[in-house]
Order: structure tokens, then sequence, then C-alpha cells
């Protein structure tokens, strides 16, 4: 595989123009501090780290999104010519290996059995200890004849159930990771086996995925963005970035995962075992025309609950592999992308701390920031800079009541999950060891109560956060942007007990079917 430097030369390109303005000013307001504010003056740097920081995730995103669409014919050459290839070798052994805890969704995996190609095998290594679930999965393995795998306990989350499994076992060539809710089409095996044929050093191949059977208002509110995401980002990625193993719908080669001495047991096992295998000289390699089907989270707890889950498995990650990627046998582009895709989710806690620094700590000790109003531009552009994908591919797709809504909410949603990042960085920060959290499956109807008992920590930030505003500042205005999507959570909460929307003529639409006949 061939990867090019020219997107993220690009992206350091743009920051460091637009940082040949900001540092002026930054300077500018050091010569405005008093001698021996040395507290000041530390305050000023961390700010204008923060202030960076955030610039440079910001134009990586612009930079990102703007060059998939100005070069997507390009950039999918590789998938169509493996696509339409012949398979040369038809007789390797793969695994489709069934991972599931408490969650079984018997259609789903019936649909994955019905592959093109021949030499499959099936396992289902269940985790659960509802009774309920064992029976449904004991009673499925029986009429399909599947081999179901239990072990005596859960330790290394869904890692060490892989791994119990693969240890020592070597009558196969490659498996598949499939997830409860996961449905890979046909001509899965037969196509992700052109990959390894056609690319060199490819120990995992990516496929793409797509939100289906969205049953509550909330899945079919949001799913879009799933649709969006994987085909912009990935595919760049696969280019010009750290392309990862994202959790499922992947073939893994024997090779690969033997190089490596299997899976890492901690909670983002995915992104561990994609930097063990980089630094055993395999990569990932993304197929868009392998187009997958998963789940949205049925509703705003579920999604609360697997961003919890991601914050934690991150930060776990920083912690465990840092030293790991910088020493890394890997291209300087490939550990800067992994830094700021991987790093940004716990690193939003810091912006708690930006807050603190701008709205608590200058006003305490009496300094005003005389930064020049032309920084609110490239400040609130990258503000929205996660959402210019959405709104590329979406904005001529669907109507724009229905457009203009989806953006809103969006907005909402990400924003509202501000607190969850904190709350998750802070306990990993004192020790509390990261949990891997099964996103429900199922919903109820929540009344007003319960969906501001379940929300009861968003609510309280963002009163205190609005609290502290008005006692410093005089106003909620620098934080409004923080209030109100804590405060949605509980809208966000109780959208799925809306009965209609008009949301499901997004998924009728022909830029929806493209995406599925992608070839």
């Amino acid at each position: 595989m061939k990867k090019f430097s020219y997107v993220y030369i690009d992206i350091l390109f743009c920051w460091i123009m637009l940082l040949s303005f900001f540092i002026p000013s930054v300077i500018s307001e050091y010569n405005n501090v008093l001698t021996g504010a040395f507290i000041v003056d530390c305050l000023l740097t961390l700010n204008a780290i923060f202030i960076c920081y955030f610039w440079l995730n910001g134009t990586k995103d612009i930079i990102y999104v703007l060059y998939y669409y100005l070069n997507r014919k390009n950039l999918y050459g590789y998938s169509k010519k493996i696509g339409r290839s012949r398979l040369k070798n038809a007789t390797k052994k793969v695994l489709l290996i069934y991972c599931t805890c408490d969650d079984f969704e018997g259609s789903s995996l019936k649909k994955c059995l019905k592959q093109s190609y021949e030499n499959v095998e099936t396992v289902i290594l269940d985790d659960s200890k509802d009774k309920k679930y064992k029976n449904l999965i004991d009673v499925f393995a029986k009429e399909y004849n599947i081999r179901v795998v239990r072990r005596r306990n859960r330790k290394g989350f869904k890692a060490g159930n892989i791994n119990h499994y693969l240890r020592n076992k070597r009558n196969y060539d490659y498996f598949v990771i499939l997830d409860s809710d996961e449905i890979i089409p046909k001509n899965f095996v037969k196509q992700c086996l052109k990959y390894f044929e056609h690319l060199d050093n490819v120990g995992i191949v990516q496929c793409t995925h797509i939100a289906t059977r969205n049953s509550t208002p909330f899945m079919k509110m949001f799913h879009i963005g799933v649709n969006s995401h994987w085909q912009t980002y990935q595919t760049v990625k696969h280019h010009n970035g750290f392309m990862s193993l994202l959790g499922h719908g992947a073939m893994v080669s024997r090779e690969c995962y033997e190089a490596t001495n299997g899976l890492p047991e901690v909670v983002a096992e995915d992104l561990c075992f994609s930097i063990e295998a980089r630094n055993k000289g395999y990569y990932v390699a993304f197929a868009p025309n392998i187009i997958c089907q998963e789940e949205y989270p049925i509703d705003y707890l579920a999604f609360k609950k697997r961003h919890s889950k991601w914050t934690q498995g991150n930060f776990e990650f920083m912690k465990k592999y840092t030293k790991k990627i910088l020493t890394a046998d890997m291209t300087w582009y490939e550990k800067l992308d992994i830094f700021l895709f991987t790093y940004n989710l716990p690193l939003t806690a810091l912006f708690s701390l930006y807050i603190i620094i701008n709205i608590v700590l200058f006003p305490s000790l009496g300094y005003d920031l005389h930064y020049p109003g032309w920084l609110l531009i490239p400040t609130i552009m990258f503000f929205f800079a996660p959402m210019i994908n959405d709104f590329i591919s979406w904005y001529t797709k669907i109507k724009k009541a229905e457009f203009i809504r989806y953006m809103f909410l969006t907005f909402m949603l990400y924003g509202s999950m501000l607190y969850q990042s904190i709350k998750a960085s802070f306990l990993a920060l004192i020790g509390k060891k990261a949990v891997f959290i099964v996103t429900p499956k199922t919903t109820s109807r929540v009344n007003l109560k319960n969906a501001i008992k379940a929300n009861f920590e968003e609510i309280i930030f963002a009163i205190a956060i609005a609290m502290i505003s008005l006692f410093f500042k005089n106003s909620i205005l620098p934080v409004i942007l923080i209030i109100l999507p804590s405060l949605s959570s509980v809208y966000l909460t109780i959208y799925s007990n809306r009965k209609k929307t008009k949301t499901k003529r997004i998924n009728n639409h022909k830029h929806y079917r493209r995406i599925i006949n992608f070839r």
C-alpha cells in the first residue's frame, strides 16, 4: 500500500499561515502583562496552546472534507479496480466470528451466513450472562448448525472473547469480526479476499457501513451522519492518513493476528490492534465498495452510553499507546493523523480548562484579553468544522426544512456530549479503569420527569456554567453554545417518543441509494 503526505502538508501549511497572524497578537498580550505577573503569563500560554490545537483540528476537518469532494473519483479508483477483478484463490478458509454479550439479533446473523464464497465457517462467541439471550443463541445455533463458544469469565472484553477462541487455532486463513447488529453483503468474503490479493502488506480490510433498520425517530433523524461519515473520512485515511480497524465489518489475516500476539485486551481493542499491526508492517485497507449495515443507537441514552465508552477507551489508549506511537515505525503524517482523530475526544475535556481560564481566572486576576476581533472568524468557523461533511453531503439531497432541522439537532446532540467527555476524562485521570459498555438495543417511552432525571448531571453542568459566567462576565453569551446543547439533552431523550417524522424520506433519496449501490 502506498500512502501520501500532501493532505497533511496542506493542513499544516494552512494552520501555520493562520498562526502567523495569531502569534503577533499573543506576543502583544505578553507585552501588556505587568512585569512579574507569572501566573498571567502561564495562563496566556495555556490559552494560546488551546487555540492553536483547536485551530489545527478545525483545519484538519475542513481540508479532509474538501480534499475528498474535490478528488472523489480518483480516490475510488483502487476499489473499483479490485472490485471488478477475479478472485485468484478461492481455497482460503474464512471464519465468521459473531461476538455478542447479552445482545443477539438472529435475523442479522442469518443474512450474514448467506455468503457466495464456500469455504466459510461461522462461530458465535457468547459472553452473555442473561439466560434469555443464551437460549436464543442456542436455538439459533442448533437450527443453523453453528458452534457456540462460551468462556468462564469476561476478561479482556470483546478482544478477550476473540483471543480466547483464536489463540492456538491454526486451521483458518482469515477471520471476520461481526457485531450483533452487523449485516454483511453476500459477496463480503469474496470481495475482501481480493483486497488481500491486490494490495501489499495488508493485514486488515475494513469495509464501509451505512445505518439501516431505523425503528425510532431518533435513529431516523441522525442515522444519515453515518452514511456520509464513513465514505468521506475513511477513504481519505486509506490514502493519506492512518486507517484503523473500526471494530466490526472487517476481515483480518491470521498472519497479522499472530504477528501481533492477538488483540490487545482493552476497551479500544480495534484501534490498539491497528497500531500493533502497523508496527509489524501490516496496513489496514479501506473497502468502500463493500457496504455493510449497522444500527444507529436506538435513542439518546444509548448514544450517550456509547459516547462514554468511546471516551474511556480513547483515554485508556492515550495512556497506554502514546509512547508506542511516538516510537512506531510509521510515517509522521500517520502519527499526526492518530493524534488529531483519536486524542480529540478525550482532550475535549480540556475545553473546561479553557472556559475556566477565560471566564474565571482572567477576570479574577483583573486581566482583560485584547485579542483582535478577527480571531472570532476562524474560531467560529472551526467550531462548526466537524459538521462541514454533513453540510456538503446533504444540503442538496434533502428538503431545506429537514436539512436545517437535522443540522441544528446534530449540533445539539454532539454539543450535549461535552459533559460526558469531561466526566469520563476526569474519572480516567483519577485512575478509574475503562469499561466496555454494550450499547443498548431496546428503548421505551420516557416521560419528562425521567428525562430530566436521566440528564440531571448535564442540567446541573449547564446551570453551573451559566452562573459562573454571570458572576464573572455579567452575561451567559460567552458560554451559550455550551449551555443550550447541555439543556437540549432532555428534549433529545424524549425525541424517540415522537410517532412520526418526515426524515424517513431521506432513506429513499437517490443519494442514499447511490451509497448502497456503489460499484
